[in-house]
């Protein structure tokens, strides 16, 4: 009998390298400038026709990454401890409102995925839950990441956004895994003030505690292609760069599209040593920043957590 904590972690199927190849050389040709797109800046950025991930499971996972950690989201991790297996290791904060849950929908690996809720009443700087992964003493740092994960973000519909946006997970990077103060935060762009709405544009911030600067990585084009309250697939090509040279790159895939490509990013310093390469995957779907309480509930799905590695840092 397979026990809950075997159920947890699942070893990818081998990918087809010439195939992963070939979406690389096109990747990869995109434009160097991180803010601009090869589109014009009025062609809505959309992801167009069925993106199928059982076609094509991890589609812009560079060649020679190494599985670092998989995440069915089959079963919730334990409150206290770290629930560990190989791959991975995972630990999540006590949370009521996170439940396990069966969604057929889902389109990673069905039914099973993790669902927290954004209650009605919750203040603007909060989140329903926290979750780490591949933390504490059996992280594993490396120089690039590669991240899939699926997520329906919303309710019926829609999405009631914070007027800055709302955190979706954090990426430490520069720090050793137990203190983890510098973050490459993906997140849903508000609109300048809290809306319900099926649309929403993308940003990323990289936060580094005053040590390095605050950065905001643009999104490519003027589409809106974060879906409220719809599953999409997400993928993320994070490079930490050497120290102390901008030579650090993020990319952003929404359902196969590139949203966002992010270059010549230091991430790393000696000053304060920040010198650490990635490390903790943090699943803290925050709220976002100082003003506005939310007028309505709003569910936050994920489901296939995927990292993959390469390099030592």
């Amino acid at each position: 009998m397979t026990t809950a904590k075997e159920q947890l972690f699942v070893i990818p199927p081998h990918r087809n390298l010439a195939g992963v190849l070939t979406i690389l050389a096109v990747s990869f040709a995109c434009s160097s400038d991180p803010t601009t797109s090869s589109m014009g800046s009025s062609e809505a950025l959309e992801p167009t026709g069925t993106f199928s991930p059982a076609v094509a499971a991890f589609p812009h996972e560079p060649s020679g990454f190494t599985t670092l950690t998989i995440n069915k989201a089959d079963v919730l991790p334990p409150s206290i401890g770290w629930y560990s297996s190989s791959p991975g290791s995972w630990k999540m904060t006590p949370s009521s409102n996170t439940v396990e849950i069966k969604d057929a929908s889902a389109p990673c690996s069905p039914p099973g995925v993790w669902s927290a809720t954004y209650r009605a009443g919750l203040p603007a700087g909060s989140g329903p839950v926290t979750l780490w992964g591949q933390s504490g003493p059996t992280a594993q740092e490396a120089r690039r990441w590669y991240v899939r994960a699926c997520m329906q973000v919303g309710h019926a519909g829609g999405y009631e956004n914070q007027a800055t946006g709302t955190k979706l997970w954090f990426a430490t990077v520069s720090d050793v895994p137990s203190a983890p103060r510098c973050s490459i935060i993906p997140r849903i762009k508000g609109d300048g003030k809290q809306a319900v709405k099926s649309t929403w544009s993308v940003i990323t911030t990289f936060e580094c505690g005053g040590v390095l600067p605050t950065v905001t990585f643009n999104q490519l084009g003027s589409g809106r292609p974060f879906k409220s309250d719809v599953w999409q697939v997400h993928e993320w090509v994070i490079d930490a760069g050497d120290i102390d040279v901008a030579n650090g790159r993020f990319q952003w895939w929404i359902d196969g599209t590139l949203v966002m490509d992010k270059q010549n990013q230091k991430f790393r310093t000696v000053k304060s040593g920040r010198t650490h390469g990635l490390s903790v995957f943090r699943w803290t779907p925050t709220w976002g920043g100082t003003a506005g309480v939310r007028t309505r509930a709003d569910d936050y799905k994920i489901d296939d957590v995927y990292v993959s590695s390469w390099g030592k840092p």
